[in-house]
């Protein structure tokens, strides 16, 4: 029986594949993230049990691409919520007249990447803790994960700037 709808779904998909595309391109803005929808969409279905239920099977592809276009489109943008972008990180970005102040804001652009280099919810606890002033308590409220997990992922983000933030100093002191 597996075997059957397994065979049922890659038959829909490959007739429909080009169009269901276009389709969910077109709702997530280009093709490369339309393909990760249809793949998406292609993984919740085959999840199925039974095809029996499905009048419309062309119908129900576009509902599923649909659905996960608006699941990748919100998680696209709570992403987008905790990237780091250098006005976060403070003031000291904003001007430079003295040589001190270049390099501050040399080092702050630089920590920027560093953290854009973590995993998501390591960067997140991070900007939450360290620029937001967050608790332990309310951060791992938020992320719905425990209080040492959110311990763990401060940790490794501030071991991973230190580090970072190292070799570059070593980068910067060799080319002078």
């Amino acid at each position: 029986m597996r075997a059957r709808l397994d065979r049922w779904l890659s038959d829909l998909f490959r007739a429909h594949h080009c169009e269901v595309v276009r389709y969910a391109a077109r709702l997530v803005g280009d093709r490369d993230n339309g393909e990760e929808v249809v793949q998406n969409a292609w993984l919740r279905m085959s999840r199925l049990n039974s095809t029996a239920a499905i009048d419309h099977p062309r119908a129900y592809l576009f509902t599923a691409a649909r659905n996960a276009a608006v699941d990748f489109t919100l998680r696209q943008n709570r992403e987008w919520t905790y990237r780091i972008d250098l006005d976060d990180l403070g003031e000291a970005a904003v001007s430079a007249d003295t040589i001190e102040d270049i390099f501050r804001r040399q080092r702050i652009a630089r920590l920027a990447v560093v953290l854009n280099e973590l995993p998501r919810a390591c960067q997140t606890a991070f900007v939450m803790n360290k620029i937001e002033g967050r608790s332990h308590a309310e951060i791992a409220k938020q992320l719905g994960v425990s209080v040492s997990m959110v311990e763990k992922h401060i940790m490794r983000a501030l071991i991973h700037c230190r580090d970072r933030m190292r070799e570059g100093d070593d980068d910067f002191a060799a080319w002078h």
